[in-house]
């Protein structure tokens, strides 16, 4: 949810459950054999989305791996193309979604709304 309000217009809860068309989070949260997996971007070194995008609506920003929505043109190469099964398809929106790292923020939204405090942020450096 705190995704989701973070990328909303309106910016707050419960504001954004009435935007039209609803928007969807960037991470999703599934089971698998008993196990609680997020399935987000790992930024990775070398994305084969960026490769496959080409509007070049993705690109390498200090590390982190960025979809401009705004180029987007939702061809969904990007999503076939990652190992990871971390982008969507926002439908409504014909674009497709991925973790932001909550560009523009310190923290990613996914942090610091969870109510247990089960997420924190690691640096990994990559050689």
């Amino acid at each position: 949810m705190g995704c989701i309000e973070r990328h909303s217009e309106s910016g707050t809860f419960p504001e954004f459950i009435w935007e039209e068309p609803p928007l969807i989070s960037r991470i999703r949260v599934t089971e698998k054999k008993g196990a609680v997996l997020t399935l987000k971007c790992l930024h990775c070194k070398k994305p084969k989305c960026m490769e496959a995008c080409e509007v070049e609506a993705i690109n390498k920003e200090d590390g982190k791996v960025i979809l401009d929505i705004e180029k987007c043109t939702g061809c969904w190469d990007c999503i076939e193309a990652c190992p990871f099964n971390s982008i969507q398809k926002d439908e409504r929106r014909e674009i497709a979604v991925k973790c932001d790292f909550c560009k523009g923020y310190d923290v990613p939204a996914c942090i610091t709304s969870c109510p247990v405090d089960a997420l924190t942020l690691v640096e990994v450096k990559q050689s």
